[in-house]
């Protein structure tokens, strides 16, 4: 199969051969003696010109997503695991204010969510962030941010359901 870069070398060697043949039909258009000669060479030098910018263009273009992926220096498995960390970081947060727009209102709830990105974003710096359930990073920043300890409103499990890896959970009572 193909490759990106066996697809950028076919590319790059239509780029130069368009190129060669558009100095060659210039320089023929140059010494034209008749009009309708000029004319001809003229239209076929403007259509290999068009084909050498858009092998150019097509050229930048495959290099450009290598480029983003090695400049992000991600593997599949590091885009895959940033997918999961952020889904668990949303979980947390959700699961959170949950607790605390049940309790608070006003100036005081918005303090607490402000608190609770700064420590959610404090915990996500540690790697049991991921290693431990979400349930627990659940209970911990409740702590910290001294919410009651046993919140009035049922909150989902956050562990994966079997065979699903971005699950939220079983359903919550009827």
């Amino acid at each position: 199969m193909p490759t990106r870069d066996h697809h950028k070398q076919l590319a790059a060697e239509l780029a130069d051969t368009a190129m060669a043949l558009a100095r060659d039909i210039a320089a023929k258009a140059m010494a034209a003696e008749a009009v309708e000669d000029k004319i001809a060479l003229a239209g076929a030098y403007d259509r290999l010109a068009r084909a050498v910018r858009l092998s150019i263009q097509l050229c930048e273009k495959l290099e450009r997503p290598q480029a983003a992926e090695d400049a992000a220096g991600l593997t599949a498995a590091e885009r895959a695991a940033g997918a999961k960390f952020t889904l668990r970081k949303a979980q947390v947060r959700d699961a959170v204010r949950r607790s605390i727009e049940q309790d608070y209102e006003g100036e005081d709830a918005e303090l607490l969510e402000a608190a609770l990105d700064v420590v959610l974003q404090e915990q996500a710096l540690s790697q049991r962030f991921m290693d431990r359930p979400a349930g627990e990073t659940v209970t911990i920043v409740r702590k910290i941010l001294e919410l009651p300890e046993h919140p009035k409103v049922w909150l989902p499990d956050l562990k994966p359901a079997q065979g699903e890896a971005a699950a939220v959970g079983a359903a919550g009572p009827s």
